[in-house]
C-alpha cells in the first residue's frame, strides 16, 4: 500500500476496475478501498473512472459501492463501464451495460471521460 499511497499523491485521477465476485468487489479491491481510510481527505478533487467485469449479475450493486466509495472520499466521478462474459477474453467481444455497446467501447468511453474532465480541471494538460 505503501506504493499506492505515494502515487495517488501524484496522479490526477485513475480508473478503478474490479471483477464482480458474489455481488461484490474482489478481495485485492476491497482491501484497497479499507485501506485508503487511513488517507482519506487526500483522494479529494481526484478524478475517478469505474469498471467492473461480471458473468451475468451484480454490476449494479458493485457501481453502486465503488461510487459510494469514490463520493465518501469526495473524488469526481467521471464514468463507468461493465463488461459481461462467461469465460476469460469474453469480454473482448462482449456486451456491455448500455444497450447497443460493447464492453470495450465503454471502456475507452470512460478512459476517455476520465481524462477530459482532468483537462478540464487542470488546464495546463
Amino acid at each position: 500500500m505503501q506504493i499506492l499511497y505515494s502515487k495517488f499523491n501524484e496522479i490526477d485521477g485513475l480508473i478503478f476496475g474490479t471483477p464482480v465476485y458474489f455481488l461484490n468487489v474482489s478481495a485485492q479491491a476491497k482491501a484497497i478501498i479499507d485501506r485508503t481510510y487511513a488517507i482519506r481527505g487526500k483522494l479529494k478533487g481526484k478524478v475517478a473512472g469505474l469498471i467492473v467485469v461480471t458473468r451475468r449479475v451484480g454490476a449494479g450493486q458493485v457501481l453502486s459501492l465503488l461510487n459510494s466509495y469514490f463520493t465518501f472520499q469526495r473524488m469526481i466521478i467521471a464514468g463507468a463501464g461493465i463488461g459481461y462474459g462467461l469465460n476469460k477474453g469474453d469480454v473482448r467481444q462482449g456486451p456491455g451495460g448500455a444497450p447497443e455497446s460493447s464492453a470495450l467501447k465503454e471502456a475507452a468511453g470512460v478512459g476517455k471521460n476520465v481524462f477530459n474532465m482532468i483537462k478540464r480541471l487542470n488546464k495546463d494538460i
